[in-house]
């Protein structure tokens, strides 16, 4: 599951409101969900954040509104597990506020969310505006044979990422932790570095005395890349809470089973992971443009086809290179 794609990564065009839309510019920006995507195939890149820019000023709508509606899809696991972050998430709020939620009001919490979300995606209008909020699936757009054994597997999934929240000693540090020493809930905040922003969204952190303890929760299987996630999360509490790099512990919570894996941050880790960042934002830096002036270089943005990672891409119905096809 693409848990941190579910997040800030889907879209480009993320405006508070009321921000005139001329107003908008197409600028840079890093996280390690975006770097991922990059490294993947910079034509999937190039579509989730050029070719659509603009969509907004096409009247009567064309090609770029066709990429912003692509570019909205989510596929049916990470819809999956952002429904678990957003009821893990309420659980917290609840606590916050006094009060508690038990594992079968979480867990109907978290069937309500994935039946909305599938409810509109199921009565997605093509003529909607390509915008953030309603939920439009992958499997419906490219009209996917969901078996009932898929979405039975899935509920179990739910079912076992909440039971596992609630019971799972290793997590319950977490649980347990006291509100007035929590520093962040799933809130999106970001950061200069090399004179970008640079964004990170930790699911949850709170402070243990002199400790600093972020929690990751994942409803996929373990990947090599979650560590680095994690560790840009350790320099976004450097740069914004001034935290010393030593006095911070990452956890990687697989919900799915219960299963943590935790590390204490030390400052040759921390200082590898922004080498990393600054690499990749170097090179992401050599290919951006402003698609309101610049012209494309197409060969800044060829495919990258391979039959496992286009057959799961939202935008294998309009690439011609997609070894889907």
């Amino acid at each position: 599951m693409q848990d941190s794609a579910r997040r800030e990564s889907a879209s480009p065009f993320q405006y508070p409101e009321p921000v005139a839309l001329a107003e908008l510019k197409c600028e840079l920006s890093w996280s390690a969900s975006r770097a991922k995507e990059f490294e993947r195939c910079r034509r999937e890149y190039w579509y989730a954040r050029y070719a659509s820019w603009g969509w907004w000023k096409e009247n009567p709508p064309a090609e770029r509104w066709k990429i912003a509606v692509h570019n909205r899809l989510t596929s049916l696991p990470a819809f999956a597990g952002d429904c678990v972050h957003r009821a893990v998430a309420r659980w917290f709020e609840r606590r916050r506020n006094g009060t508690t939620m038990s594992a079968e009001e979480t867990f109907e919490e978290t069937v309500a969310l994935f039946r909305e979300g599938w409810r509109q995606s199921v009565g997605w209008n093509p003529a909607d505006r390509p915008k953030r909020g309603p939920t439009h699936l992958m499997e419906h757009h490219y009209a996917m044979e969901l078996s009932k054994e898929r979405t039975d597997a899935l509920r179990e999934l739910l079912a076992a990422c909440v039971r596992n929240f609630l019971e799972a000693p290793q997590i319950a540090p977490a649980r347990d932790a006291h509100p007035d020493h929590w520093r962040a809930l799933e809130e999106l905040d970001s950061y200069k570095f090399l004179g970008t922003k640079v964004y990170a969204m930790p699911d949850f952190a709170f402070m243990d005395g002199e400790m600093l303890h972020i929690w990751d929760w994942k409803t996929g299987k373990p990947r090599e890349s979650d560590m680095f996630q994690l560790l840009t999360y350790g320099l976004y509490a450097c740069e914004r809470w001034s935290q010393d790099p030593e006095s911070i512990t990452v956890h990687a919570a697989y919900l799915a089973t219960g299963e943590v894996k935790s590390k204490p941050v030390t400052l040759e880790a921390l200082s590898s992971a922004q080498d990393l960042v600054s690499e990749s934002l170097r090179e992401m830096m050599d290919l951006h443009y402003d698609p309101d002036v610049d012209p494309v270089v197409p060969e800044h943005w060829t495919a990258m086809p391979e039959a496992a990672k286009c057959g799961t891409c939202r935008f294998r119905g309009m690439c011609d290179a997609s070894a889907a096809n």
